[in-house]
């Protein structure tokens, strides 16, 4: 039988969270090894309201609402309208691939038959940037979904809501053609601006906004910009918060992963070369990172906490997870972590919140799946969707900033 995902009585944010874990699983050094998932995610809200790690494009904000217009339009309804919008979508995926510029095309890979459109990775943030202005929830808790069918109705739905009324019109013979690709015009840019400002002040997506404070290419952590440590107080503390967070928890993903490495060469598997002697090494970078980063020691981790539950309430209930979180930062800002790799009692606490959180499927008991190691297992230093979100922020800057004309030929 083949396998699956199935939502039952789900909301949207459910679903939202159950495509950013698949599109986890997909990334060898993204997976939530050791069950600290909703922290990083209050921590990616905060920062960045709205966003998510499978968005890709800031012009699919407005190409989503164009398809639904376009259907709407034609006086459709119920299944007649939610396949039209399918349609539409699916003629912007051909397109944008008959277009110059591959970046970031959602369909790249899959073509027409992608089964995953932008009207379902963009829904909550068009909904928490206020283009859609209205949505109707009432359906959502009592309907079974699965499979394609669960699309269509989740697209008739979001038909009954509207549309900002100020919302940039959509390009002449769209959706066939889409003038531009995924660059925003200037006044696209300027628009999405507007409306990420209005809906998300005090954040730092909102801040990077601000005329001349657009990301650098190659910063690879938000706290890297310059623009973001100059942040505004409660902005840049959150900051600061979400710096050391990362700097901290990286340790534990460094130990996990030389656990797995160590078990691993007792199995005698030989696919990837000298694993132990590579984390042992990350580890020790890691600490001496650690041994240079002052601000660990008077870190306000209260003021954090305090933070991420009053966005996430249900991270003040996950008491196995914050236990163990809290338990590793101590022995991080105490200094007793000098050797991690060693020490019996970190081994302990890392190797038993892996088989709490995995069970059955933990790589510290599974052999099958020891055998199936990829050599690294959520080993990446955590940077809250800075990169999706880098790049949404640059596609508004370079509109905003572009010597281009106003996209020719839109609708009235």
């Amino acid at each position: 039988m083949a396998s699956g995902v199935s939502w039952l009585d789900s909301s949207r944010d459910d679903q939202q969270r159950m495509r950013e874990l698949l599109k986890l699983f997909s990334d060898k050094e993204s997976r939530d090894e050791l069950g600290i998932g909703q922290v990083r995610d209050a921590f990616s809200d905060l920062l960045f309201p709205g966003t998510s790690v499978v968005q890709t494009r800031a012009r699919y904000l407005l190409i989503v609402p164009w398809c639904y217009q376009e259907a709407q339009r034609r006086g459709l309804r119920g299944d007649r309208l939610a396949a039209e919008v399918d349609r539409n979508e699916r003629k912007v995926v051909d397109a944008l691939l008959r277009g110059e510029e591959a970046e970031g095309v959602i369909g790249r890979r899959a073509g027409v038959g992608v089964r995953t459109l932008p009207s379902s990775i963009y829904a909550a943030a068009l909904l928490r940037y206020g283009i859609r202005t209205s949505d109707d929830d009432t359906a959502s808790g009592r309907r079974l979904a699965a499979g394609r069918l669960a699309e269509a109705e989740e697209l008739t739905e979001r038909s009954r809501g509207t549309w900002h009324p100020t919302l940039p019109t959509a390009p002449a013979s769209f959706p066939a053609e889409l003038a531009g690709g995924l660059k925003l015009s200037p006044g696209e840019a300027r628009w999405l601006r507007e409306r990420i400002l209005a809906s998300a002040p005090d954040t730092l997506l909102a801040y990077l906004l601000e005329a001349e404070q657009a990301p650098a290419a190659e910063n690879e952590e938000p706290w890297r910009e310059p623009a973001a440590l100059a942040a505004p107080a409660a902005i840049g503390s959150l900051v600061r918060h979400a710096e050391r967070f990362s700097l901290a928890i990286h340790g534990a993903s460094l130990l996990y992963n030389l656990l797995i490495a160590e078990r691993y060469e007792r199995a005698g598997l030989t696919e990837h070369e000298e694993p132990t002697i590579w984390y042992r090494g990350k580890l020790q970078s890691w600490q001496d990172r650690l041994s240079a980063e002052e601000r660990l020691k008077d870190w306000d981790r209260a003021d954090m906490w305090n933070r991420l539950v009053q966005q996430n309430p249900r991270i003040a209930a996950k008491a196995p997870a914050r236990r163990f979180i809290d338990r590793w930062l101590d022995a991080v800002t105490s200094g007793r972590v000098g050797e991690a790799a060693a020490d019996p009692n970190l081994r302990s606490l890392v190797a038993e919140r892996e088989k709490s959180v995995k069970k059955g499927q933990s790589r510290l008991v599974n052999d099958k799946l020891l055998r199936t190691w990829n050599g690294a297992s959520g080993s990446r230093p955590l940077v809250f969707r800075w990169p999706q979100v880098r790049r949404i922020l640059t596609d508004i800057h370079d509109g905003c900033t572009a010597e281009l004309p106003e996209a020719t030929g839109a609708r009235a």
